[in-house]
């Protein structure tokens, strides 16, 4: 697919949500995102090497202000080590990687996360309101001030979790679960948010919530958003663009009309499900 260059169609108006620049960008068959847009993700040549192996090989692609991109690839296909890259927890072999033109090790406070593998203990006591008041501190709160609390209830309250404030999180169904974390990610007012395979464990009704949150966060013309997803209404509900790797290259860059289906895009044309991480991905 080609790079808009010289003579490129006009940018949707500054004003417009995600889903209404996708539609402006159909129309237009703007493929790529405006070249001189503000960029709060710039993967430049990124190659990646574990253990000897090269994992990513030259990817490059960028993110501006208020894009809901969607993610995908085969499983094995490199995703999750470049989502590392991105935070900071592995440095390229060859290339840079910019969050709102800095580094990661400087910029990953500017990302917000939720993990498709919740790293937690489900026996220790916790809150919901504990959990999203450490991500504002950086560490666990002995005791939960007002103003943290009522930050907390804000988030929570904006995808659709308020009654959870302080609900244990060992009795949290998977789309509570999920809408917690989220909330957790959100609560530091991030420029990128990454949404790492969040359907996978959630049970059908969960899923259907998760994806109407999802398609109202693609809406944001402020927030760039990252979805790592395998599940196809997913991508077609929320996603702007899709950035497509396979054996750690890649494949695709466009519009969700332009690539969905295709028979050389394998997770794309056949998958429709969450999956779990290839283990040289772990």
């Amino acid at each position: 697919m080609s790079h808009d260059d010289a003579g490129a169609p006009p940018a949707a108006p500054p004003w417009a949500t995600s889903i209404d620049r996708r539609d402006h960008a159909k129309k237009l068959k703007q493929t790529r995102p405006d070249a001189g847009a503000k960029r709060v993700l710039d993967v430049d040549h990124v190659s990646i090497e574990l253990r000897g192996k090269l994992i990513v090989d030259d990817v490059s692609f960028f993110i501006p202000k208020g894009e809901f991109v969607c993610l995908c690839g085969p499983n094995g296909a490199g995703t999750s080590t470049l989502l590392k890259a991105v935070m900071g927890l592995l440095t390229p072999t060859h290339g840079t990687i910019k969050i709102l033109g800095d580094d990661p090790d400087r910029g990953h406070h500017r990302v917000g996360y939720v993990p498709q593998r919740k790293g937690y203990d489900r026996d220790f006591p916790a809150r919901s309101v504990e959990l999203i008041t450490a991500s504002l501190r950086g560490r666990w709160p002995v005791h939960v001030k007002e103003d943290e609390r009522e930050k907390a209830r804000a988030v929570l309250a904006k995808v659709g979790g308020e009654k959870l404030l302080d609900k244990p999180i060992a009795g949290l169904s998977g789309g509570e679960t999920q809408r917690v974390f989220l909330a957790r990610a959100l609560v530091t007012d991030p420029a990128l948010v990454i949404l790492d395979e969040p359907t996978a464990g959630v049970d059908v009704k969960g899923r259907a919530e998760l994806l109407a949150l999802m398609a109202e966060i693609s809406r944001s013309d402020e927030l760039a958003a990252i979805l790592v997803t395998h599940n196809l209404a997913a991508v077609a509900q929320t996603a702007e663009r899709i950035v497509y790797l396979e054996g750690g290259k890649l494949l695709g860059w466009g519009l969700p009309d332009e690539m969905l289906g295709q028979s050389s895009l394998t997770a794309l044309a056949f998958a429709g499900t969450d999956h779990a991480r290839h283990k040289d991905e772990e």
